[in-house]
Parts: C-alpha cells; sequence; structure tokens
C-alpha cells in the first residue's frame, strides 16, 4: 500500500520486548510494535508517567529513520551530480 503512494515504511527493526519469563518491563519494545513506536501510562499519569523504555524505543525508531534519510539523500545526490 505504501509503495502505490511513493512512501516508505520503516519498521523499529525489533523484535517485541517483554514476551518472555526473562524479560522485564525494561526491555526496549516492551509492547511489542513493528511498525511504530508505542507508549502505555496510566491515564491519570502526565507525561512525567511514559516508561523510560518506550522512550528508549521511540528514540531507536527516530535513529532508523534518521538513517534511512540518510541514505535517501544521499542517493539524490548521486543522482543530480
Amino acid at each position: 500500500m505504501a509503495a502505490q503512494h511513493g512512501m516508505h515504511w520503516i519498521s523499529l527493526g525489533l523484535m517485541p520486548g517483554w514476551d518472555s519469563t526473562t524479560g522485564s518491563e525494561d526491555d526496549i519494545n516492551r509492547l511489542g510494535f513493528f511498525m511504530s513506536a508505542g507508549a502505555q501510562s496510566p491515564t491519570d499519569a502526565g507525561p512525567e508517567a511514559v516508561h523510560k523504555s518506550d522512550i528508549a524505543t521511540a528514540e531507536h525508531l527516530g535513529a532508523r529513520v534518521a538513517r534511512q534519510a540518510a541514505v535517501f539523500r544521499a542517493g539524490r545526490a548521486a543522482l543530480a551530480a
């Protein structure tokens, strides 16, 4: 579907965390997302309640997107030369 619209999807590239008896809530991707970063916190808590592993998962995805953007940019620069 993304290709039909000229889009690229960049996955987390991570297996689910906290999905075994040896896992913990501190595992990156603790909620088991694949195509996006997700977070879970109590509904009556503020933004400071976001779990540190959810923030680390979002940072991981941001780094993957930045690396892929650099690849795309380098490709365009190579075509323009």
